[in-house]
């Protein structure tokens, strides 16, 4: 092969390199693109809609198409903290808002032809509709509604109207929040005020039921003890009974088998209980029939009795 030839097949095998490089792109994951030719978006033959290209290597004719790069991730709009933004509340009160949204891209097509596809742009559209949204909200609520009894209400209402507003750009709104407020003094003691009366009066309802509930165990358990002290009374009374009965029909029994032992016995009792401390004195006649057992043999006593 002569010098020419390999010269010329060294310049086609070049070319077609800087052809082949410049016919692939690849498109990384979380983002999407798709191909302007000749300035306009190259759309599917069989759909007629924009042709979007997903993660992955793709083609591209050489020269004449230019591929756009989009994010498809979460991405973030908050207000600036040097430039808060300023809303009117229903009594005329003024307060600083900042707050922050997330959003993303869900329609390519209608996202490139309302923004040119300038997410700076996109965000500054966004912001705009979205102080509106706040200022509205707020300009219906007072000051209390907006920062404590309404808030959650409030937002999920500003949420659902971004989103509505967001698909006119081919964004989803997937939450806005509020970050800070920030009160002019006498408002922000007044909140604090009311906030702290609103605990004041939760904590008393808390305390005062929990009284309430206490009297009710109380009264319960007193209710049981009287029940209980009751019944031991009953199965006391209802024992001491049986068992005089008892000691009733053996004193008898015992009494009709030896009637003088059986008064023999009952005296020692008496005795040993009348004399069973030290310092008692009796003052009675020896010729009583107390002390009968004390003349004498007690044996003897009872044999006579016999």
């Amino acid at each position: 092969m002569t010098p020419i030839k390999k010269n010329l097949v060294a310049a086609v095998i070049a070319f077609l390199l800087i052809v082949l490089f410049f016919s692939v792109y690849t498109v990384n994951e979380g983002r999407s693109a798709f191909i302007l030719r000749l300035g306009q978006i190259v759309k599917d033959s069989k759909t007629g809609e924009p042709a979007t290209q997903g993660p992955g290597l793709h083609f591209k004719i050489p020269f004449i198409d230019r591929v756009r790069y989009f994010d498809m991730r979460m991405q973030e709009l908050a207000t600036s903290a040097a430039r808060p933004l300023t809303v009117v509340t229903k009594e005329q009160t003024y307060l600083q808002i900042e707050y922050f949204a997330k959003w993303r891209i869900t329609d390519l097509s209608r996202f490139y032809t309302s923004t040119g596809g300038s997410v700076r742009w996109a965000e500054t559209l966004l912001e705009q509709r979205i102080n509106d949204i706040v200022r509205a909200e707020y300009g219906k609520r007072t000051s209390i509604q907006a920062i404590s009894t309404d808030r959650a209400g409030m937002m999920a209402v500003i949420r659902e109207q971004a989103n509505k507003i967001g698909k006119d750009q081919g964004v989803s709104v997937i939450d806005v929040r509020i970050q800070q407020i920030t009160l002019p003094k006498d408002v922000m003691d007044s909140v604090f005020k009311r906030m702290a009366t609103e605990r004041k009066q939760f904590a008393e309802a808390k305390r005062a039921g929990g009284m309430e509930k206490s009297e009710e165990i109380r009264a319960l358990a007193d209710q049981q003890v009287t029940v209980i002290k009751a019944t031991a009374l009953m199965q006391g009374a209802s024992i001491r009974a049986k068992g005089d009965e008892e000691a009733a029909g053996i004193y008898a029994k015992t009494y009709g088998g030896d009637p003088a032992f059986y008064a023999f016995y009952r005296s020692l009792e008496a005795y040993e209980e009348s004399f069973k401390d030290k310092n008692d004195i009796l003052v009675l006649k020896p010729e009583g029939r107390f002390f009968s057992y004390f003349h004498g043999d007690s044996n003897s006593i009872i044999a006579k009795k016999k």
